[in-house]
C-alpha cells in the first residue's frame, strides 16, 4: 500500500532530474556529430548546446577524443567528390561537405573548429566556416587588386572573445608585401605598419597557438618564426637555433639523382620498402619538406626532417616576448625518404603514436597517391590507416579540431 501511494504522485516523480551541468558532462563525451543531433531532442538541449559555456566545454574535451581530420580534395576523381571531407579516424568513416560559396577556394588556416578559406591569387572572397555545422561567414571585400602569395591566418583573442584574421600578400603594383587584419564581424580590413624590408619575406602555413598566429618565414639569408600577437596586434621575429636546418631551400637539380632508394630495417629486420610498382621519374618528383610548423598536444612544435631522422623542437614561453625554441626529441623513421616518397606529420596523440601523411609517386603525375599511416617510434614500426573512400590526392588541414563555434553569431 505504501509503495502504491508513492507511485500515485506526479508523473515526473519517476523521471530522474538531471541538472544542465550533468547533461553537459554527458554530451561532451559523445562524438560531435551526435551532439549536433541532440539539438533536435528538445528546446532545452538546443539552447544548452548553443550556449558559449557548453561550446567551450566541448572544445576542452577534444583532448580525450579520437582525432578528426579535415581534408581538402585537390582533384576531382568522379562526380561524387566533394571539396571538403571530414574523416572520423576511430570509425574510419568519411563525411562529404559541400558548401557552394566555398568551391574553388583553399583552406588556409584553422582555429578552434573554424576554418578560413581563400585564394592564393586573389584577395576576395575570404570565408570563415565551420565544417561540422556548415555555417559560414564572408569577410569584408577588398576590391580588385593585382596580388600574389595571399596567405590568411585565423586567431582568437581570449580577452575579448573575438576572432581575428591576419592576412599577407604581395602587392604587384607596389612591389611589396602587405599585412592586414580584421575582426570577425567588422566591416573592413586594417593595414598594419611593417618594416619595408619585410617585402622580401616568404611566409608559409600559419598556426594559431598561445594567443598568437605563427608563420614559418624565410629570406634569402635566414629563416625564422614570424609571430603576431592577436590581443595586442604586435609582431615578433623568433630566430631558429643554430642546430636547426633551414627550410624552403630546394636541392640543386644536379643533386636530385643523389637521393637513394635505400630502405631501412625495423628491430626485427623487416624492410621498409618504397611503394610497389615504383618507377623513378625526374619530371614528377614530390618536393620534400625540410621543416614543418604545427601545434599539437597544447604545444607549438617545429619538426625537422633530414634523411631518416625526424627531430622535434618545441616553442616555449607564456608571452610572445618570452618565446624561445628548444630541442625536444629525435626519432629514426627507418626510411630514407626521397623526392618520390615524402611524409608530413599530421599530429601526435600520445608519446607512442604519430599520424603521418605519406605521398608517393609511381612514375608520373597521374600516379601520385597519398595515404595515412601511424608511426610508432619506440617500436620502429608503421601501422597502415585504411579509410574506405579516401581519395588518392588530398590536402590535410593540419591542426583542425571539431567544435560547434558558429561564425554567424560572432
Amino acid at each position: 500500500m505504501e509503495k502504491s501511494e508513492k507511485r500515485s504522485g506526479s508523473g515526473n516523480d519517476s523521471i530522474p532530474y538531471l541538472s544542465p551541468e550533468i547533461i553537459s558532462e554527458i554530451l561532451c563525451k559523445l562524438p560531435i556529430d551526435s551532439v549536433l543531433r541532440c539539438r533536435c531532442v528538445c528546446k532545452a538541449w538546443r539552447y544548452l548546446t548553443k550556449s558559449p559555456a557548453f561550446i567551450e566545454q566541448l572544445l576542452s574535451s577534444n583532448v580525450d577524443k579520437a582525432p578528426a581530420l579535415l581534408l581538402e580534395t585537390s582533384c576531382v576523381e568522379n562526380e561524387s567528390t566533394q571539396p571538403f571531407l571530414l574523416v572520423d579516424v576511430e570509425q574510419r568513416r568519411i563525411r562529404h561537405i559541400r558548401i557552394d560559396p566555398l568551391e574553388g577556394l583553399s583552406a588556409m588556416s584553422t582555429c578552434r573548429g573554424l576554418v578560413c578559406v581563400g585564394s592564393l591569387s586573389a584577395l576576395d572572397p575570404v570565408y570563415v566556416f565551420n565544417p561540422i555545422t556548415r555555417e559560414y561567414r564572408r569577410l569584408p571585400a577588398s576590391g580588385e587588386k593585382d596580388i600574389e602569395d595571399h596567405q590568411v591566418g585565423l586567431g582568437f583573442d581570449p580577452s575579448t572573445g573575438k576572432y581575428k584574421v591576419l592576412r599577407t600578400y604581395v602587392d604587384d603594383d607596389e612591389g611589396k608585401r602587405c599585412f592586414e587584419v580584421t575582426t570577425l564581424g567588422a566591416s573592413s580590413w586594417r593595414k598594419l605598419d611593417v618594416p619595408d624590408h619585410w617585402q622580401d619575406y616568404f611566409v608559409y602555413e600559419p598556426v594559431f597557438w598561445n594567443k598568437a598566429i605563427h608563420w614559418k618565414a624565410s629570406t634569402t639569408a635566414r629563416d625564422f618564426l614570424l609571430s603576431f600577437d592577436v590581443c595586442h596586434e604586435k609582431f615578433r621575429k623568433i630566430s631558429f637555433p643554430k642546430g636547426i636546418a633551414g627550410f624552403g631551400i630546394s636541392p640543386p637539380a644536379e643533386d636530385v639523382g643523389q637521393f637513394g632508394l635505400e630502405v631501412g630495417h625495423d628491430n626485427d629486420g623487416e624492410l621498409f620498402l618504397p611503394p610497389q610498382g615504383f618507377v623513378p621519374d625526374l619530371t614528377s618528383i614530390i618536393e620534400p619538406t625540410e621543416l614543418e610548423l604545427l601545434g599539437f598536444g597544447g604545444c607549438l612544435t617545429i619538426i625537422e626532417h633530414e634523411d631518416e631522422q625526424m627531430r622535434l623542437w618545441e616553442v616555449t614561453g607564456d608571452k610572445l616576448e618570452d618565446l624561445s625554441i628548444w630541442f625536444w626529441d629525435e626519432h629514426d623513421t627507418h626510411v630514407l625518404w626521397n623526392p618520390y616518397m615524402t611524409y608530413k606529420v599530421i599530429g601526435r596523440w600520445s608519446q607512442e603514436f604519430y599520424l603521418l601523411e605519406v605521398s608517393t609517386c609511381h612514375g608520373d603525375v597521374e600516379n601520385r597517391r597519398k595515404l595515412f599511416t601511424w608511426f610508432l617510434p619506440r617500436r620502429a614500426n608503421y601501422l597502415s590507416l585504411d579509410i574506405p573512400g579516401l581519395p588518392s590526392m588530398f590536402i590535410t588541414v593540419r591542426g583542425y579540431e571539431p567544435s560547434l563555434v558558429s561564425p554567424e553569431t560572432l
